[in-house]
């Protein structure tokens, strides 16, 4: 039995497009981000529904679906192999190329500084961060400033976020500075969190009507 034959068409991209990315130039984020996407997946069994929306200038432009199979198992530090092909597979489906891509996952705050953020904004090439619903690594520290930062190994890797009762644990992905993710939490954040609020109730509608 071929590879082929086992894993699903976006894991096979997916690894395939992993493979390339070292010739790829360096994309940078704009200094004014109007196309920002978020992305989620929600799990029946194996069968997985990834879901990208994407805002422009704060209001809804379009949404992409990518239902498969998942054939890898769940690894801790490892998610990307689980959930990576099919979030990247659902934006790829989109029409309009996003400046700034958001996931469910983490970025930097992560074992490896290097999450499910990271790697799928690497092998999109396009600018990525990383807004979890719970911390992996490190602890959380108030300070100076307005933002609480997330310090693991004695370094700022992100920062945490509470709007209307939710929290998130954000963390730079792909070609986003932490000066950059700060930009974009303090400029962008509701926008954020309205397309993840978006992706995350279609991924979850896909699964249920099967």
């Amino acid at each position: 039995m071929s590879a082929k034959d086992t894993l699903d068409q976006a894991e096979i991209a997916f690894f395939s497009e992993l493979q390339k990315f070292l010739r790829r130039g360096k994309t940078t984020l704009p200094r004014r981000v109007s196309r920002i996407c978020a992305v989620d997946a929600a799990y029946g069994g194996d069968r997985v529904a990834a879901v990208a929306s994407v805002f422009k200038d704060g209001q809804f432009l379009e949404r992409s679906c990518y239902t498969g199979c998942c054939t890898l198992p769940y690894v801790s530090g490892l998610f990307f192999l689980r959930e990576g092909p099919f979030v990247v597979e659902a934006v790829r489906r989109l029409r309009v190329l996003p400046q700034l891509i958001c996931f469910d996952a983490h970025g930097a705050a992560h074992p490896r500084s290097a999450g499910l953020a990271t790697v799928s904004g690497v092998v999109l090439g396009v600018p990525s961060v990383g807004m979890a619903k719970s911390l992996l690594v490190g602890k959380v520290v108030s300070g100076r400033g307005d933002l609480t930062r997330i310090v693991y190994d004695g370094k700022t890797v992100g920062f945490v976020t509470k709007t209307g009762g939710v929290t998130r644990y954000w963390s730079a992905g792909y070609s986003v500075s932490l000066g950059e993710l700060r930009s974009v939490i303090r400029g962008y954040a509701p926008i954020c969190l309205q397309a993840m609020a978006e992706s995350d109730r279609e991924a979850r509608r896909h699964i249920r009507l099967g």
